[in-house]
């Protein structure tokens, strides 16, 4: 099985000349309504870079290059989604000047280098948690018992 790191080691080897172009992240909060996101982004990159490069090996540390957008794209997705703000996947890619590919991959080694970062909780709230009126008795009859009451008047007599 290949790891993220490897894949996301051929997109730096791979880059094609159009997609070097800069990608600012205060253009992509103002262009996707997110400002806020900008020092979370920030913090993000600078993060992933560092947790990247300390995986590689250092021959191949001097090769890798994160100036590409999909980069910068990816982590502004990803601080998006956690800090759940819908953003235009679609559009965003289309800013970034990648394949969906490239950003699913560069997506997959971010949150597995920088899972404390970017991953989403997932977690399930424990139903009993959950506010609710607990008292109340379900409201199909089927579900009700004599002892919530009895009958309904059309199913015969109650006592």
């Amino acid at each position: 099985m290949v790891s993220s790191i490897e894949f996301s080691y051929k997109t730096f080897s791979r880059a094609s000349p159009s997609s070097r172009t800069k990608l600012d992240i205060r253009e992509l909060g103002i262009q996707f309504g997110c400002v806020r996101l900008i020092p979370f982004v920030k913090k993000g990159l600078s993060l992933y870079k560092d947790r990247f490069l300390a995986s590689l090996p250092s021959s191949k540390q001097a090769s890798a290059d994160f100036t590409r957008p999909v980069f910068t794209a990816v982590a502004f997705y990803l601080c998006a989604k956690k800090h759940k703000l819908k953003i235009d996947k679609v559009r965003l890619i289309e800013v970034c000047g990648t394949s969906e590919s490239e950003f699913s991959c560069v997506s997959t080694s971010m949150k597995d280098l920088c899972h404390d970062v970017f991953e989403i909780s997932s977690e399930k709230k424990d139903p009993k948690e959950v506010k609710g009126n607990r008292e109340l008795p379900d409201v199909l009859p089927e579900k009700r018992k004599f002892d919530d009451g009895g009958y309904l008047s059309d199913e015969g007599p109650e006592g």
